[in-house]
Parts: C-alpha cells; structure tokens; sequence
C-alpha cells in the first residue's frame, strides 16, 4: 500500500478509535448512602388490617393411619450392623472347630438371619498375627467355612451365606499378646443388600 494513503486512512481510524474510547469511559457512579435508620411500620389503630384469605380449597388432610414410610433395605442392613445383631465367634490357636460357646451364638445369630431373611450374610474368617499370609487365609477360610456349615445344619439357606477370608489382615486388636491374638481369631458375620 502506499505511503500516502496510509497517511490519510490512520488519521480518521485513530479518531474514530479515540472517540469511542472516550465514550466507553464514564465517570464511576455515585454511591448511594447506607440506611442508618430502620424503616417505620405502623402498628397501632391506625394501620390497615390483614386481608383474610379463604383457605385453598382441594387439599386433602393428612392420613396418619397410613402405612409408614419403610427403610431402605441398605440403610436397614447399615444399622443393623451397626448394632451388632450378629455376633462374632472366636476360635482357639491353630484351630476351625467351633467351641460351645461359639455353637450357642450361632444359634442365635440363626433365628436373627430367619428374622431378617430378605438379606443375604457375609461370613469373614480372621486369624491372628502369627503364621505366614498364606496359612493365615487358608485357616480363615476354613473359620468362615465351619460356621456357614453349621449355619446350614441350622436351616440358614446356603444360598444366603458367603465367606471370605481375611487372614490377618484386620485385627480388632493390634497388641502383640495372647489375649489381643484371641480377639483376632475369629468369624464375624454381616448383612448384606445385594
């Protein structure tokens, strides 16, 4: 392009940008004073009374002897785990068979699966810290397995119960003595939603 035609062509673009500069700026507005006193009400004879409205009309009333709202099956399982409705068993060292005690327990938590029989339990076989990971998984299976057989024999459907095992993994008490390893030994049972 030639020089003189760029002469004339830059003085009236840069008016023309110099103008509209000058017009998008404007002064800051003035800022409006805070309200320091508070707005009057008239309370007294003086003021106007409520307009009364007519209650809406096509409400029904509300029904208390409906049935009540029912639980989520997993909060339901949530909270009953959470209350311990089945209770754990414990084993000796080294061994799967169930104890008395352990045989009195698992009756109860029986009749607390009947009870609850819309959920499906997990079986979790546990062992101490002493022993290799391996003998550990393999002992807790065999833990988890004894009590969903005797489960069984009690009428729990099989088809409710699964195990798993955790050898050692999750200790409830992470002492290193006998009576920390005999908390450790044991089954624990939870409901489950699927």
């Amino acid at each position: 392009m030639p020089r003189g035609v760029f002469r004339n062509l830059a003085l009236p673009v840069l008016t023309l940008l110099l103008a509209s500069a000058m017009a998008a700026c404007k002064s800051a507005p003035v800022a409006e004073a805070p309200v320091t006193t508070p707005p009057a009400f008239e309370s007294g004879p003086a003021a106007q009374p409520a307009e009364k409205v007519d209650e809406t009309a096509g409400f029904r009333e509300a029904d208390t002897s409906a049935e009540p709202v029912r639980e989520s099956a997993s909060s339901l399982a949530e909270k009953l785990n959470a209350q311990g409705v089945l209770k754990r068993i414990h084993f000796d060292f080294d061994r799967y068979e169930l104890k008395s005690d352990a045989i009195r327990t698992l009756g109860d938590d029986a009749a607390a699966m009947k009870q609850y029989s819309q959920f499906k339990v997990r079986i979790e076989g546990h062992c101490d810290e002493r022993g290799t990971v391996e003998y550990n998984l393999a002992l807790g299976e065999k833990r988890a397995r004894a009590a969903r057989d005797y489960l069984v024999s009690l009428g729990t459907p099989a088809n409710r119960l699964s195990i798993v095992s955790f050898g050692k993994e999750r200790a409830l008490d992470s002492g290193h003595n006998e009576e920390a390893w005999a908390l450790n030994r044991r089954a624990e049972f939870s409901f489950l939603t699927e």
